[in-house]
């Protein structure tokens, strides 16, 4: 299957599938090296901190350059409902991450939903070939 053709109509496919693939990598790190600021202290803390307000920008600039090429190279609806969706999505993680211990319940699952959605928009909103198609045909 042809990568480039199945992505056509999305704005800035490369551009897309590169600022998903951080995002979703940016938030696997921070859930994986989470338990060493609940247990070790401050500088951890301050690291995921960080790192957690800078996820903001890979789906705030997938977002700007697909308003940007909407006259150009318009985005389907689902993928700019998308893009608008995963951006108030890790907005609502962050703020749910600087609310403390008490919002975890809410953070976590947002956070993971972030990544399946980042991993998502990375892969360019390709459909999955119809199994049927590849298997040989009978005869009589």
């Amino acid at each position: 299957m042809d990568i480039s053709r199945s992505r056509r109509g999305i704005a800035a496919p490369r551009t897309t599938a590169i600022l998903g693939l951080i995002l979703a990598a940016g938030v696997l790190v921070q859930g994986l090296f989470a338990g060493g600021f609940m247990e070790r202290g401050h500088g951890w803390h301050a690291w995921h901190e960080a790192l957690g307000n800078a996820l903001v920008l890979p789906p705030l600039v997938s977002l700007l350059v697909a308003l940007l090429l909407l006259r150009r190279q318009p985005d389907p609806p689902s993928a700019l409902v998308t893009r608008v969706f995963l951006l108030v999505l890790v907005i609502g993680v962050i703020l749910t991450g600087h609310a403390g211990t008490h919002l975890l319940m809410v953070h976590i699952p947002a956070a993971i939903a972030v990544v399946g959605i980042s991993v998502r928009q990375a892969t360019g909103f390709t459909r999955v070939p119809n199994l049927e198609s590849r298997l040989p045909q009978e005869n009589g």
